[in-house]
């Protein structure tokens, strides 16, 4: 194609025009020289603009023109200034605004009630006109997220918090977290996504930021969620059924662009109730929102922070269409010795409502997508691109962290830092175990605790007596998304003196490009003790305790040899699957030790046979097992996140299904099991907003054949008899006897079912609600038959602790069976790391 002379020289003066860009920089403070954080800085009938910072500082870039540039901030008087750029030029204007003086007219009104009534009213009418007026939204954000502390201690629980290379100074002040990121955003129909174009995070070269900003919170919403994620949520001042919750003041109106605007207080009526409190700013007519300040606390219901404030500010796009401009969240916490803040600053341009948005943008299930290139711009394109200038302590802090992370990248100290970490500490031996690096990470070696843990290697049982399990867990690394998993255990009784030692080898490949894609494979083999329920029910440490200190033995066990091979899939989409096949040689115990603490004979101790299993003359001796298992899940539903380099899965709002068989296989190599046994569950966390969350996993299942099913291959409930410990949630029994309701059956049902109020009536009830402490109810249930059923209700209390630590959970729970038995006992549980849950191992290992 040729191109004539005139045409190029317009592509050249085109070009050389759109290079030209011209800068209008300040200041914008209040009368009193005090500057106002993230107000709002744009062009006038436009949606154009930028925000100042924390310091009041703003950088406007425009193309060469006359302009009138508009300055507003929440509570002020707007203030305008008229602008000529001729070229590439910089201008200076700082803006000073005056408090927004307000007027009271004469509205008419009923009988001792605020004017600010009718006018909330009338916007609640107009709510679900004002949400479905926009069908589809786009807008392009500019988000910066900032953590500072405000005071921090040098030491906490022994270790080093400040140290010389951190950004802080010696009292612990300064930033902790700094990233900044430009996207585009869609939404229509109840679908969005995000593209995200650039992103830079303070101290990472390769950090990616948040890949889902915090939403635009939409307060014509009946239920605010001010996070997302599964949040209670909290109640609108507009909502619907708002003047049930919140008081209104009319505190004056004024006049901005031609439309007359309400200053509205809003307090909540009771304390602890999930209400916001604040100044909401009305539109006469149009009843929409033109910007808020709106602030929840300990009395609204937050648990993970002290207060969390929101600004909004929104402007006309059309006739009866106000769209989002900027959005402001600022939170503080107190803990302990430690002083968080944080700001979320959202800046939104280019913002179209109702315009047509392709189909194929929401076509892949990806809410969230990164460009290729979006974490390697350099400070040349911050520079131009930022809409809201840098910090002077936020320039200090990309300097200094990028310094430092190229410090703490460096071999050297990469070596010398795993040195320290590789040295022996008895405290750590004792309570959580040994953990060693090889260079690079090449191969980590770790040990079980001796005593105080969830998998000790000193216990005692009546079989046994007292034994040494010492196990050793190896990773080695063999390249990016390839490992080699090693697990080796070695057992042995001081009273029986039995020694056994087992070991299992699996190789876990991961997609590169698919995180969450995976094969895994292992074998296993050896000899070792186990539990007859596979599940471990019975905490071996819990069961020491019980033993030298009540002479209650709950740990029944038995040996085998055991060969396994194992391979499981994880596609990535919500379906996983495996397949195991075992051959086993069961080998039954007696009890060789009366030991305990308390005094008294070895009738004091029950048999290691499960007594009623053994009354009912379950098949057990010594006996071959041949064993085949296949398991297939799916959750559908699968969303996900597109990193530049791969794709990771976000989780889904349905249940997930699980389809289970096992089959004992008789003749080969002298196998007498003879059993076809399926299960199907259903588990899911419904999140059902104000009313809380109903938690539940059912499951049926049986045998098509039982012709030889030995103790362990029945199907066992998940008893829990311990010292007041709870066994864990939507899979156990609290107060079920670990075998008593062992059977065959052909056909059983189970139901675990929880339902969380999380404060919707101890909001309620003085202590409750200052302590800020959750109801719970729910119940368990087995059945099989008319004479083999088992249930238990129970009611708890959680969210105990303190601020971010809430990890206490207490139920009272009743039990009632087929046998005319009834029980009722108090459970604690920890929300930590369930102590009776065996190593998450590929090969779902019982040791």
């Amino acid at each position: 194609m040729k191109i004539t002379s005139p045409a190029l020289i317009f592509l050249l003066l085109l070009v050389s025009h759109s290079a030209i860009a011209a800068i209008l920089k300040g200041k914008v403070t209040d009368e009193h020289g005090t500057h106002l954080p993230y107000a709002t800085v744009y062009l006038e009938g436009t949606t154009t603009g930028v925000n100042t910072n924390g310091n009041g500082d703003f950088e406007l870039i425009v193309q060469p023109g006359l302009y009138k540039v508009v300055c507003q901030y929440i509570g002020y008087k707007q203030s305008t200034f008229n602008v000529t750029f001729s070229g590439n030029e910089t201008i200076e204007h700082n803006f000073v605004l005056k408090d927004q003086s307000l007027e009271m007219k004469e509205v008419v009104v009923r009988v001792t009630e605020d004017p600010a009534y009718e006018i909330i009213r009338n916007t609640i009418k107009k709510r679900e006109q004002h949400l479905e007026q926009v069908k589809s939204f786009q807008t392009s954000i500019y988000f910066k997220a900032v953590g500072r502390s405000r005071a921090m201690p040098g030491k906490f629980m022994g270790k080093v918090v400040i140290d010389e290379r951190d950004v802080v100074d010696s009292i612990g002040k300064g930033v902790l977290y700094l990233a900044e990121e430009h996207a585009d955003y869609y939404s229509v129909g109840g679908k969005n996504k995000t593209v995200i174009h650039s992103v830079r995070e303070s101290g990472n070269a390769n950090g990616l930021g948040l890949s889902r900003f915090p939403p635009v919170i939409t307060f014509y919403e009946n239920n605010v969620r001010v996070l997302g994620g599964d949040s209670r949520g909290f109640i609108s001042p507009v909502s619907d059924n708002a003047l049930m919750y919140y008081k209104y003041k009319l505190q004056g109106q004024f006049t901005e662009q031609g439309h007359t605007v309400y200053k509205i207080a809003v307090t909540q009526k009771r304390a602890y109730e999930p209400c916001f409190n604040g100044t909401i700013y009305i539109v006469d007519e149009d009843w929409a929102i033109h910007s808020l300040n709106m602030s929840l606390t300990q009395q609204s219901g937050m648990d993970m922070v002290d207060t969390l404030k929101i600004d909004q500010l929104f402007l006309p796009l059309e006739k009866d269409t106000w769209v989002i401009k900027s959005q402001v969240l600022y939170f503080a916490l107190k803990i302990f010795t430690f002083d968080i803040t944080g700001t979320g600053v959202a800046a939104y341009n280019n913002q179209k409502v109702n315009q047509p948005i392709p189909d194929s943008i929401f076509a892949d299930k990806v809410v969230s997508i990164y460009d290729k290139q979006a974490n390697k711009k350099d400070s040349t394109y911050w520079k131009d691109a930022r809409p809201i200038p840098l910090e002077q302590d936020e320039q200090h802090n990309f300097i200094s962290k990028d310094s430092l992370n190229k410090i703490v990248n460096d071999p050297h100290y990469q070596d010398s830092l795993r040195r320290k970490e590789n040295k022996i500490k008895p405290l750590g031996l004792l309570t959580g175990g040994l953990e060693f690096h090889s260079r690079k990470n090449k191969n980590i070696y770790t040990t079980n605790p001796i005593l105080f843990g969830a998998d000790n290697m000193v216990n005692y049982n009546t079989v046994e007596g007292f034994n040494a399990a010492p196990k050793l867990h190896i990773r080695h690394f063999i390249d990016t998304g390839k490992l080699l998993f090693a697990d080796i255990a070695v057992r042995y009784g001081f009273t029986n003196t039995h020694l056994n030692a087992i070991a299992r080898l699996y190789h876990f490949r991961q997609d590169r490009t698919f995180l969450n894609r995976s094969w895994t494979y292992g074998i296993e083999g050896g000899k070792y003790v186990f539990q007859y329920n596979p599940a471990n029910p019975v905490s071996e440490w819990l069961n020491s305790y019980a033993a030298l200190f009540y002479r209650e033995n709950d740990l029944k066990i038995f040996e085998r040899y055991d060969a396994t091979a194992y391979v499981s899939r994880n596609y990535g989409t919500g379906i996983t699957w495996y397949l195991k096949a075992s051959y086993q040689q069961r080998i039954p115990l007696q009890n060789s030790s009366s030991y305990s603490f308390i005094p008294g004979g070895k009738e004091g101790f029950k048999s290691n046979g499960p007594a009623y299993l053994v009354a009912a003359a379950t098949a057990w001796e010594q006996h071959d097992a041949a064993l085949v298992e296949a398991s297939i899940s799916y959750k559908p539903g699968i969303k996900y996140v597109q990193y530049p380099d791969y794709k990771v899965a976000t989780g889904s709002k349905w249940p997930r299904f699980t389809l289970s068989y096992k089959k004992g296989i008789p003749g080969i190599l002298n196998s007498k099991s003879d059993f076809d046994r399926w299960c199907f569950s259903v588990r899911d966390d419904m999140n059902l907003r104000l009313l809380g969350s109903l938690n539940y996993h059912i499951a049926a299942g049986g045998f098509l054949n039982s012709k030889y099913v030995s103790i362990p291959d029945l199907m066992h409930l998940y008893g829990n008899r311990g010292i007041g410990v709870a066994a864990p949630y939507l899979e156990s029994f609290q107060m079920a006897p670990f075998y008593d309701f062992s059977n065959k059956e052909p056909f059983y049902g189970e139901a675990h079912v929880e339902y969380h109020l999380k404060g919707l009536l101890s909001n309620k009830i003085p202590l409750l609600r200052q302590a800020r402490w959750y109801l719970l109810v729910g119940g368990n249930a087995f059945y099989a038959r008319e004479t083999n059923y088992y249930t238990e209700a129970f009611v708890g209390i959680d969210n105990i602790g303190y601020k971010l630590a809430r990890l206490v959970r207490i139920d009272f729970v009743q039990s009632w069976d087929s046998r005319m038995q009834s029980n009722s006992g108090i459970r604690v549980s920890i929300n930590l790391q369930q102590l009776r849950t065996t190593k998450n191992y590929p090969l779902h290992g019982e040791w």
